[in-house]
């Protein structure tokens, strides 16, 4: 089950963040790397912090475009919207954030592709798999925990990713 996606996005917009901070423009490529890779293992940590989630397991079909669109699709694009404009159209910053972003997402997409069944759920995914599901140890399948007022401090994430990308003086 996915977290509410905005919650990781900001996570991974502020690893994009301080990855251009600490690692620059001297070697683009390592650095975008770097930056997807702690985003993917963000991800992983935060799904240990008790989050909620839209809805349960067995609503994920009957539910999961409009989380799509609305959550993930929207966080995604006022990230990279207000660090491309923050940061005066600087555009290896904006993909330092997208790097971020996708590979604190990475986990869930994957997840979601084995659900649907375009990804078969065996050798290393399954093994991804496996490890992704037992970070969630507060709730699995339908017994997670929904949003609540607890998950404020996915909020306070967002808000505090976007005050780092309007004041990045990049």
């Amino acid at each position: 089950m996915v977290m509410v996606a905005f919650g990781h996005t900001s996570v991974g917009a502020i690893v994009g963040y301080i990855a251009f901070q600490q690692l620059g423009t001297d070697n683009p490529i390592q650095g975008l790397l770097i930056t997807g890779t702690v985003g993917v293992i963000s991800h992983y940590i935060m799904d240990c912090v008790p989050h909620g989630h839209f809805f349960r397991h067995g609503e994920y079909k009957s539910k999961v475009l409009p989380v799509i669109i609305f959550d993930l699709a929207l966080s995604v694009i006022i990230y990279l919207a207000v660090a491309y404009y923050f940061s005066n159209q600087n555009i290896l910053f904006t993909f330092y954030i997208l790097f971020g972003i996708g590979g604190s997402q990475l986990p869930d997409i994957l997840d979601g592709l084995i659900y649907i069944g375009v990804l078969k759920s065996k050798g290393i995914l399954k093994v991804e798999n496996n490890i992704h599901i037992a970070t969630h140890w507060h709730g699995k399948k339908n017994k997670v925990l929904l949003w609540s007022l607890w998950d404020i401090w996915q909020i306070g994430f967002f808000l505090f990713g976007l005050y780092l990308l309007v004041t990045s003086n990049i």
